[in-house]
């Protein structure tokens, strides 16, 4: 056997996500509360920040403006978003009665970094890390994927094959099932974790779990060949799972900050705007500037470059943050333009989707940018995520969306003889009175989640 040291070129491609573009993703995530304690601690730690003018905000100013023509891509692409000069726009004062900070959300240690650590330790390769820190930045709050495989493949420009591996690895973090695409995938983790995944489990997991929403236990037993008895052993094996894997994650009391501001300007018609009265003046300081390119010691002008370079990202990626923000809230006021003018009932079917289209962004940016953010209208404050309804039924003129739908169910169980409760058929029945066609089915899964019990619990003598 012959031994023989000879110099071998080979050519191989990696994937870096650099720091710039890690923060960008990050502060398109945030909220307007998280934004402002990264961006304080920021201006404290870097000297190029120019804050002699910051002062703690006591009350909300005038939402800013931002062009409207620019693409949330462009993150991925190193272009220029603003002049970093200066993030100070326009600001006057608004009436006290525009803000209340008598609403409050929940918020606390993240799930990404509960995550990224474990990714951290269980891989060294960069290529891994950079698809596996995309694929946790698509993980929602309750630990399902949000991305199938094809678009992050898509999006990094890797193969499929290489996104499910990497996928396979982040599926084995805790908490068990996080990263699963359904509700099926996140048992079978689960099971599969605690070598409890039995064929019968399999098969009832893969196969049955939609059936229980319209058929009875007898009937899925017969067609599984199990007797009532197995199958009801297996199902309390399934109740030990957790179908919201992340709900764990406990979150401290803090005010929501309503970013996106909408005031009625008469004749169906709505202005919108941003307040970033909780953000710093972002400068850069000139002095520290004009150091940093005249400097002549090689740690020191390292150092001001590697500074210098850091606030130039930060006033960036929070211009780009805001167009973003402002341009996908402008359409969404003019998809549901009819909501604010008339109501619930009026709230139109919107998908995430259709705002990308219209925004020319992708599907993900516009689910990062609404993650936590809050809207001021003269109907109230609403989380982002609010105007979103993929669910749809049609009326006898329109579509109308599921929330007007489970407004309507919650009225009519509301003004119902307690005596004689309707059953799921009979609201059902009093829907399609309305104008409304939505299956018994259907007014079981939305009466569900409402959180109301079952005609038999409603009922009183």
């Amino acid at each position: 056997m012959n031994f023989d040291q000879r110099p071998d070129l080979s050519q191989q491609q990696h994937l870096h996500l650099t720091p710039e573009l890690k923060q960008g993703i990050a502060i398109l995530r945030m909220s307007a509360s998280e934004l402002s304690e990264y961006a304080s601690k920021c201006v404290e730690e870097n000297p190029f920040f120019d804050d002699d003018d910051w002062v703690e905000p006591r009350h909300p100013v005038a939402p800013d403006r931002y062009a409207r023509d620019v693409s949330a891509d462009a993150l991925f692409e190193k272009r220029g978003h603003g002049s970093p000069e200066n993030f100070d726009g326009e600001r006057r004062d608004l009436s006290q009665r525009s803000f209340s900070f008598d609403r409050f959300l929940t918020e606390g240690d993240t799930l990404d970094d509960f995550l990224l650590d474990q990714l951290r330790l269980q891989s060294d390769c960069p290529r891994t890390k950079a698809i596996g820190e995309y694929l946790i930045g698509n993980i929602d709050a309750n630990g399902y994927l949000r991305a199938s495989v094809g678009q992050v493949a898509d999006a990094l420009g890797v193969s499929e094959q290489e996104v499910a591996r990497v996928l396979s690895l982040v599926q084995q973090f805790e908490p068990t099932g996080v990263g699963a695409r359904n509700l099926a995938e996140c048992l079978a983790l689960q099971l599969e974790k605690r070598d409890k995944f039995t064929p019968t489990l399999d098969r009832l997991v893969k196969s049955h779990l939609s059936a229980f929403e319209t058929r009875t236990p007898a009937s899925i037993a017969h067609d599984m060949g199990l007797s009532l008895a197995e199958l009801n052993d297996a199902l309390d094996v399934i109740r030990t799972c957790n179908p919201r894997p992340a709900s764990q994650f406990g979150r401290p009391s803090r005010p929501i900050w309503p970013e996106v501001v909408v005031q009625s300007c008469g004749h169906g018609e709505y202005e919108v705007g941003l307040q970033d009265f909780y953000l710093p003046h972002l400068k850069i300081n000139p002095t520290y500037r004009a150091l940093a390119s005249s400097v002549k010691e090689r740690e020191t002008e390292t150092y001001l470059n590697e500074k210098l370079k850091e606030a130039e990202s930060l006033i960036n990626n929070i211009n780009f943050r805001h167009a973003t923000l402002y341009k996908v809230a402008c359409c969404m006021v003019e998809m549901q333009v009819e909501f604010f003018d008339k109501g619930y009932d009026c709230l139109r079917p919107l998908t995430m989707a259709q705002v990308a289209e219209v925004c020319d962004v992708s599907e993900s940016t516009v689910s990062r940018i609404v993650n936590g953010n809050y809207m001021q209208t003269p109907r109230g404050v609403f989380e982002l995520k609010f105007f979103f309804h993929s669910s749809t039924c049609q009326s006898s003129d329109r579509v109308v969306s599921s929330v007007s739908i489970k407004k309507r169910l919650a009225d009519i169980i509301a003004k119902e003889d307690t005596s004689k409760p309707f059953s799921d058929q009979a609201l059902s029945e009093a829907l399609e009175r309305e104008g409304v066609s939505v299956s018994r089915r259907t007014v079981s899964k939305y009466r569900d989640e409402l959180g109301i019990p079952v005609r038999a619990a409603r009922r009183r003598s």
